[in-house]
């Protein structure tokens, strides 16, 4: 019976990320992506016990946390946009249900100002915590994620803050 769950959760965290991946995808396109133009030139700071995962084209980056947890870090680069940080996380939630911010607070990263989030929500019944970073640099739009099925370790949370504030980005 134990496994049966197990392989049920597993199923469950599965369903989320690709329903998550599809999320981040659908924001690129919401705010003007005519195919996915993706930053280069970007630099940062990986905690060396995060494990590298092939983020199948979905995202710039995908690392997996010995808790489980996933983080990504996707770019948008299109002509500047006016959308606000917050109308960009809130896109970033398309398809959740149940959404509470538990926190959210503005941040300066790479010289640009960003907006942190942590939020609890549902998708297809399953609840996660989220932790975002969004960002705007030069024509570019940041999507840091951090996405558990359980309550995220503060340890995790401080490595993805130090994570997204390493960011640098620069055209060349």
């Amino acid at each position: 019976m134990q496994l049966r769950s197990i392989q049920q959760s597993v199923r469950n965290l599965s369903l989320f990320f690709a329903l998550f991946i599809s999320l981040l995808l659908a924001n690129c396109s919401l705010i003007g992506s005519s195919g996915l133009k993706r930053a280069s030139n970007v630099s940062f700071s990986v905690p060396a016990h995060w494990i590298e995962t092939d983020s199948n084209g979905e995202s710039d980056r995908a690392f997996k946390l010995e808790s489980g947890s996933t983080v990504t870090l996707t770019s948008s680069c299109q002509n500047a946009r006016k959308t606000s940080l917050e109308s960009l996380t809130k896109d970033l939630l398309l398809g959740a249900r149940k959404i509470k911010i538990i926190k959210q607070q503005k941040l300066n990263i790479a010289n640009a100002e960003a907006l942190y989030s942590h939020v609890n929500a549902t998708v297809e019944g399953q609840a996660f915590q989220l932790l975002f970073v969004v960002t705007k640099k030069n024509s570019c739009v940041f999507d840091f994620s951090l996405v558990s099925p359980k309550s995220i370790p503060q340890h995790e949370i401080s490595e993805f803050l130090e994570f997204a504030k390493s960011f640098n980005y620069g055209q060349g």
